[in-house]
């Protein structure tokens, strides 16, 4: 059986769509609200490490060597966003991090799924080469470290964060990729190792 089709009146028509972007308009609002906490978050973590490297007089000389400007890295760390892929932000697509149309234009959290890098700085190709932009998504990795033989998770450490927010920053900041920073040395575990927090204490009669 087959119903009629209703017409509505135009004014309904209206009430009708105001309801549906009152409906909407708050989750997203909710969406960029919690991917601003992240950036705080984040930019919170790498700025404080920054500042221990600084004050290390050797730590500093180290990155002096490979001509890195700690002061202009932290300029770029106060502008860079930071997304949980895994929390609301991971709905937010591609373009509209970036700002650009997108063909696929993926979610984060899609994207996140998509790599094996516990975080990754968003970029594209044009005709200037490879663009990276200063949007950082953080995957499940950078919150969680999985063990494939145990099949568990445990959370990472405040100085593991730290050192793959770095490792990101540093991408930006010198727009080098990733065999780049190795070969420099600044993979994620040799920023972890690299000027520990906590000096080394020697026993007396130890040695």
């Amino acid at each position: 059986m087959r119903l009629p089709a209703v017409l509505l009146p135009p004014i309904v028509l209206l009430f009708l769509a105001a309801a549906l972007s009152m409906a909407t308009t708050p989750a997203r609002h909710v969406v960029h609200e919690r991917a601003q906490q992240t950036t705080e978050l984040a930019r919170e973590l790498v700025l404080e490490r920054i500042d221990a490297i600084e004050r290390n007089g050797r730590c500093r000389q180290e990155f002096g060597k490979e001509m890195i400007d700690l002061d202009h890295v932290r300029m770029i760390v106060r502008r860079i966003r930071f997304y949980n892929a895994e929390g609301p932000e991971g709905d937010l697509r591609f373009s509209e991090v970036v700002g650009r149309p997108a063909s696929p234009d993926s979610r984060l959290r899609d994207l996140s799924r998509g790599l094996s890098a516990d975080a990754f700085v968003l970029g594209y190709p044009d005709n200037r080469g490879y663009i990276r932009t200063r949007n950082v998504v953080l995957s499940r990795g950078y919150f969680e470290q999985g063990d494939p033989s145990e099949g568990t998770w445990r959370l990472r450490s405040r100085e593991e964060k730290q050192a793959l927010l770095l490792h990101e920053a540093l991408h930006i900041a010198l727009d080098k990729d990733d065999d780049d920073l190795s070969q420099r040395e600044l993979c994620p575990l040799r920023l972890l190792a690299f000027c520990p927090r906590t000096p080394a204490i020697v026993v007396a009669g130890s040695e």
